[in-house]
């Protein structure tokens, strides 16, 4: 299915299909009517996965460059900031507030959990918050939050408080609607459920972030910046040109990719089914505990987790490790993508053969 020498069962970077390797020839100048053209289109398409009609933004980088975006152009300096942490990413964005000058206050709950619906109710009621943090699925842990509900929860205690997702694990795979949770910042990156290459972050605003990044820049509330400022690049956004020159090949592969996300009716349904039946496949596998809601990714939980991964990779396929405490308890299959009947047989019988041997 994938032209690749090795098979990525990998949280990211996903493999990408001959289509999109093609795609990614066809712009080459960004100052060509062309480039308007497909932005225009990539546009559209991201907003209806996104579920926006707000702008959205595309630059070079990875997903940890829309939150460093918008951390420095979103959030005014020393501003009471809330991040909830169940892992290893989310706890990246309030290390990134304290790096900014900002008052950083985390809501942390065990690694393969969620922080419960109460908790988040409860430092609502206790605290203030200029804006809060939410990682939607933790590729650490291969937990999804139930964000839909977490937002319920932020507009009815504190309607001012800016919600900013991280969703660079989730879009293109969960269900996702910016506009109907009353999500004022989302950001995301190529290289997973958007399956292009690795190279540019997405981010979308609501109608009220994108005012107050201008509100902020203008009274100089936020640390100045030329390449990332935030008013500068929603502008250009708007008019389809780009703000410095932009990840030309990424955002011809985005234009293919995101195409076919949109055209396909049971895109959101086959990943679900897909995720279903590996982690149903993994979970009868002798000495592997499944871990993780996520549809995008599975912790698999066995006592030889790095000589289980170092032996896929001899095999051909390559997965990835556990994180931090987990580094060598876990190993993680992505699977943000659809794969072939036969790719999935071939993990499944290969870690079966593996976990045999030990």
């Amino acid at each position: 299915m994938f032209n690749q020498q090795q098979l990525l069962f990998t949280p990211g970077p996903v493999p990408i299909t001959e289509s999109v390797q093609d795609a990614m020839l066809d712009l080459v100048y960004h100052k060509h009517e062309g480039f308007a053209n497909v932005h225009q289109e990539v546009m559209s398409h991201l907003q209806t996965i996104i579920g926006t009609d707000g702008p959205i933004l595309i630059a070079p980088g990875s997903g940890t460059t829309g939150a460093e975006i918008f951390m420095r152009g979103l959030v005014p300096f020393q501003s009471n900031v809330l991040v909830l942490v169940q892992g290893r990413f989310s706890s990246r964005w309030a290390e990134l507030g304290r790096m900014f000058g900002h008052n950083v206050m985390t809501l942390k709950s065990a690694w393969g959990e969620y922080n419960s619906l109460e908790s988040l109710q409860q430092i609502l009621r206790e605290h203030h918050f200029h804006s809060i943090w939410i990682t939607h699925t933790e590729t650490s842990t291969a937990i999804t939050v139930p964000l839909k509900e977490y937002c319920e929860i932020i507009h009815a205690c504190s309607p001012e408080t800016l919600i900013i997702v991280d969703a660079v694990s989730s879009i293109g795979i969960e269900q996702f609607n910016m506009k109907g949770y009353g999500i004022d910042c989302v950001f995301t990156a190529s290289q997973k459920g958007l399956a292009a290459p690795p190279g540019a972050t997405i981010m979308a605003l609501s109608n009220r972030a994108t005012e107050k990044a201008k509100y902020y820049s203008e009274e100089s509330m936020i640390f100045p910046t030329m390449v990332h400022n935030l008013p500068g690049m929603i502008h250009v956004s708007q008019q389809h040109l780009p703000y410095f020159t932009p990840p030309l090949p990424i955002i011809a592969a985005l234009h293919a990719s995101c195409n076919h996300i949109v055209e396909s009716k049971t895109h959101f349904e086959d990943l679900s089914i897909q995720a279903r039946n590996i982690k149903q496949t993994i979970s009868k596998i002798n000495g592997c505990d499944v871990i993780g809601n996520a549809i995008g990714v599975t912790a698999v939980k066995h006592d030889f987790a790095p000589r289980i991964r170092t032996s896929m990779y001899e095999h051909g396929i390559i997965i990835a490790p556990g994180q931090d405490e987990w580094a060598s308890s876990v190993f993680r299959i992505g699977h943000m993508v659809s794969y072939s009947p036969n790719d999935i047989q071939r993990l499944a019988k290969t870690i079966t053969m593996i976990c045999e041997s030990l």
